[in-house]
Protein backbone atom coordinates (compact mmCIF):
# COMPACT_ATOMS: atom_id res chain seq x y z
CA UNK A 1 0.00 0.00 0.00
CA UNK A 2 0.96 3.38 -0.94
CA UNK A 3 1.17 6.19 1.73
CA UNK A 4 -0.31 9.55 0.79
CA UNK A 5 2.12 12.17 0.16
CA UNK A 6 1.75 15.69 2.01
CA UNK A 7 0.28 17.49 -0.41
CA UNK A 8 -2.63 14.46 -0.53
CA UNK A 9 -2.64 14.91 3.29
CA UNK A 10 -3.17 18.34 3.04
CA UNK A 11 -6.02 18.37 -0.08
CA UNK A 12 -8.03 16.16 2.34
CA UNK A 13 -7.94 17.80 5.23
CA UNK A 14 -8.23 21.44 3.43
CA UNK A 15 -11.70 19.76 1.49
CA UNK A 16 -12.82 18.76 4.97
CA UNK A 17 -12.10 21.97 6.90
CA UNK A 18 -15.60 22.64 8.23
CA UNK A 19 -15.84 19.03 10.35
CA UNK A 20 -12.78 20.73 12.43
CA UNK A 21 -13.59 23.91 12.99
CA UNK A 22 -16.22 23.91 15.35
CA UNK A 23 -15.03 25.77 18.29
CA UNK A 24 -17.86 24.97 20.47
CA UNK A 25 -17.76 20.90 19.48
CA UNK A 26 -14.50 20.50 18.79
CA UNK A 27 -13.57 17.61 16.44
CA UNK A 28 -17.33 15.85 15.78
CA UNK A 29 -15.47 13.04 14.92
CA UNK A 30 -13.90 12.57 17.96
CA UNK A 31 -16.37 11.61 20.99
CA UNK A 32 -15.92 13.87 23.87
CA UNK A 33 -13.99 16.47 22.07
CA UNK A 34 -15.23 19.83 23.34
CA UNK A 35 -14.43 17.78 27.33
CA UNK A 36 -11.13 16.68 26.58
CA UNK A 37 -9.91 20.20 25.06
CA UNK A 38 -11.86 21.94 28.39
CA UNK A 39 -9.79 19.41 31.02
CA UNK A 40 -6.15 20.47 29.12
CA UNK A 41 -6.95 24.09 29.37
CA UNK A 42 -7.90 23.66 33.09
CA UNK A 43 -4.85 21.77 33.73
CA UNK A 44 -2.35 24.18 31.53
CA UNK A 45 -4.10 27.65 33.40
CA UNK A 46 -3.53 25.54 36.80
CA UNK A 47 -0.08 24.91 36.10
CA UNK A 48 1.10 28.12 34.27
CA UNK A 49 -1.45 31.05 34.54
CA UNK A 50 0.64 33.52 32.70
CA UNK A 51 2.95 31.59 30.17
CA UNK A 52 5.45 33.31 28.29
CA UNK A 53 5.46 31.27 24.80
CA UNK A 54 2.50 28.73 23.47
CA UNK A 55 3.27 26.11 20.43
CA UNK A 56 0.74 23.97 19.66
CA UNK A 57 2.04 21.49 17.11
CA UNK A 58 -0.30 19.90 14.70
CA UNK A 59 -3.22 22.72 15.72
CA UNK A 60 -5.27 21.82 12.92
CA UNK A 61 -8.18 25.10 12.86
CA UNK A 62 -6.51 26.06 16.13
CA UNK A 63 -9.44 25.00 18.47
CA UNK A 64 -7.68 24.47 21.20
CA UNK A 65 -5.25 27.14 21.14
CA UNK A 66 -8.31 29.66 21.10
CA UNK A 67 -9.37 27.65 24.37
CA UNK A 68 -6.11 27.34 25.63
CA UNK A 69 -5.55 31.63 25.06
CA UNK A 70 -9.04 32.35 26.87
CA UNK A 71 -8.28 30.00 30.01
CA UNK A 72 -5.03 32.16 30.82
CA UNK A 73 -4.79 34.93 32.96
CA UNK A 74 -2.57 36.63 30.63
CA UNK A 75 -2.31 35.47 27.27
CA UNK A 76 1.49 34.06 26.28
CA UNK A 77 3.95 36.64 24.11
CA UNK A 78 4.57 34.39 21.50
CA UNK A 79 2.25 32.21 20.25
CA UNK A 80 3.25 29.81 17.40
CA UNK A 81 0.67 26.89 15.52
CA UNK A 82 1.72 24.60 13.09
CA UNK A 83 -0.13 22.00 11.51
CA UNK A 84 0.94 20.18 7.57
CA UNK A 85 -2.32 21.94 5.88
Amino acid sequence: MRKSTPAEIEARFDADVERFSDLATGQATIPDSALAQDLLVAVAARHSASPVSLLDLGCGAGNLTLRLLAGFERPPERVRLIDLS
